[in-house]
């Protein structure tokens, strides 16, 4: 495409004094205000008249062809000859290039004239190129920004600065200012070459999220584990000290009816420690599903003895119709009972006293469905949407009334989903009760597989292990040695990883019971040592309960792990599974 150089003069003024044009008297020129008609009026030669004006004419015409990209090149005639600006580079391959460009590419001068600037910078700004030709580059960068540059025509090295582009509609974009110096005789001038920075920014934001999300997530889950130790600790000597007193039948029955009232409530704190932490494991994903044939119908009655207190003591009647001809499920069965429990342990709280609760199962194609109804507070239909989302409770007055975080039912419909199962609930209305539904796939095995080891209910009290006990937390340390004394074990405890060490140099035990959270070592890291140094093996006991606690204390070389608040009859269960094993 070959476009015209247009040349620019400098026109010649004349001045003529009284000369009149026009066989008709009329005069040709302009005439002064009447505040200088006192003054000699100055004349212009009607000639001189219309070459001033075909000299405009020719301005005009060569802007116009500026604005409308049809000019290659501006010639300047001036007391040192003509010179000869390039406005699109003097060379019609370097021109494509520049055109092609995926940045924007522009020339301006010292005062910030545009001299010329390709498409894609035109495209940045919003403009038509013809409008960014000749316009100031102050109009689409800030003034610190041509500050910066303005070292440039100076003929120092190229400079470059980020800021943000304006558009026309008002908005902006980061960018990368490259400024270089193009040699000219008589003129400074600056290519910019302008780096759209938008998609580098928005990769760099989410990169930045991203590990920040991690962090927080890693900085929660810390907290978390923290949290639950610390809260779980204190509530370990509580429990098993209550519960040694609540089965002492020298004590009167209304003060063994109060123990089991702090019993209940202990581990109903503990429950609420243990939602935290399985939220907190859903959301990450992390929830572990140790999947085998279970007996539904085993499952329900489970989970209803756990809240056989509590409807007992609301005189409510609780009905079950196990009607369901097939009832054997692939579950992981601790979380298909936590699951059953939270939604019979919402019926038993919702439900005021002398109220009723039933369970009903049957079967649906190869699933087995188990419904739970009460005659409860129900809940409207426009709470649906929310009622499976954590911490939601249908209300503030639902938590005032009835208290609790909200978790259960969430709880509950992640596990299902693990399950490839489901969970509905639905109701008539306010104080007409609620159905909750539960539906999870039929198993193909016949019958239940025994998962775990087979446990002997073995006499241990005239053969007692050597326990050596490592608990930083001097209650915890005095109930549990106090209990495992009285069931015929022979203990020794220590304080800290060090005293631990110190007495097994000295000592044959057979066992270890270890908390996690010790003062100079982990207990990871003292089992692991007694385990290479002395064949030990140990049961971890501690408040960091975490899939990541619980797999590295196995590789440490613990057999068992406990989360806190411990029941003494699970640890003496486990017991004797590791005296049945051989240790």
């Amino acid at each position: 495409m070959s476009k015209k150089a247009s040349s620019a003069h400098s026109p010649a003024s004349r001045k003529s004094s009284g000369t009149k044009s026009g066989g008709n008297g009329a005069r040709t020129g302009t005439q002064v205000s009447k505040k200088a008609e006192a003054k000699p009026r100055v004349w212009i030669d009607k000639s001189d008249f219309e070459r001033i004006h075909d000299h405009l004419r020719e301005a005009q015409e060569t802007l116009d062809a500026i604005r409308n990209g049809d000019v290659d090149a501006v010639v300047v005639s001036g007391s040192h000859g003509s010179q000869v600006y390039s406005l699109s580079g003097a060379e019609q391959p370097y021109r494509i290039y520049v055109e092609q460009m995926q940045e924007g590419a522009v020339t301006v001068d010292q005062s910030g004239l545009i001299l010329y600037c390709n498409q894609r910078f035109a495209d940045m700004t919003g403009l038509p190129l013809e409008r960014v030709i000749s316009s100031q580059i102050l109009q689409y960068v800030p003034k610190s920004t041509w500050k910066n540059l303005d070292h440039v025509f100076k003929g120092e090295e190229a400079a470059k600065h980020e800021c943000l582009l304006q558009h026309l509609d008002g908005g902006s974009r980061p960018v990368l200012l490259t400024g270089s110096p193009l040699p000219m005789e008589d003129q400074h001038v600056m290519c910019l070459v302008v780096t759209d920075l938008t998609e580098q920014k928005e990769r760099e934001e989410l990169r930045q999220g991203k590990e920040g999300a991690e962090k927080a997530n890693l900085a929660k889950d810390a907290f978390l584990a923290a949290l639950s130790h610390e809260l779980r600790t204190p509530l370990t000597p509580a429990l098993m000290a209550t519960m040694a007193l609540e089965n002492d039948e020298s004590l009167p029955e209304s003060v063994r009816a109060s123990l089991g009232m702090i019993r209940r409530n202990v581990e109903l704190e503990a429950r609420l420690i243990d939602d935290l932490l399985d939220l907190t494991r859903i959301a990450r994903g992390k929830l572990e599903l140790h999947l085998r044939a279970v007996d539904v119908h085993v499952i329900i009655q489970r989970a209803h003895e756990i809240c056989e207190t509590d409807i007992h003591t609301k005189k409510q009647t609780f009905e079950l119709q196990l009607n369901a001809a097939k009832h054997l499920a692939m579950a992981d069965p601790v979380r298909l009972q936590q699951a059953l429990w939270n939604v019979i342990r919402n019926a038993v709280k919702f439900t005021p006293e002398g109220g009723i609760i039933t369970v009903k199962t049957g079967n649906r194609g190869k699933k087995i469905w188990i419904e739970v109804t009460d005659s409860g507070i129900g809940f409207a239909q426009k709470i649906l949407p929310g009622m499976f989302k954590p911490f939601e409770q249908g209300g503030r007055d639902i938590t005032r009334r009835f208290g609790g975080l909200g978790l259960g039912l969430a709880i509950s419909s992640s596990i299902m989903e693990s399950h490839d199962g489901t969970i509905i609930g639905d109701s008539p209305g306010a104080d007409k009760g609620a159905t909750f539904t539960l539906e999870l796939p039929l198993g193909s095995l016949s019958s239940p597989v025994n998962a775990g080891p087979v446990e002997f209910e073995k006499d241990l009290s005239h053969s007692g292990l050597r326990i050596l006990l490592v608990e930083d937390h001097k209650d915890t340390r005095a109930s549990m040695e106090l209990l495992l004394r009285r069931a015929g074990h022979v203990v020794t405890a220590a304080d800290c990883a060090a005293m631990a060490l110190e007495i097994a140099e000295a000592h044959t035990f057979d066992l270890v019971i270890s908390d996690l959270g010790l003062p100079d070592l982990s207990g990871m890291e003292l089992m692991s040592q007694l385990r290479d140094q002395h064949g030990l093996r140990g049961i971890a006991v501690s408040g960091y309960g975490m899939e990541e606690d619980i797999l590295r204390s196995k590789d440490a070389g613990f057999v068992y792990h406990l989360t806190k608040p411990i029941q003494m009859e699970t640890l003496r269960r486990l017991i004797r599974q590791f005296a049945a094993s051989g240790g």
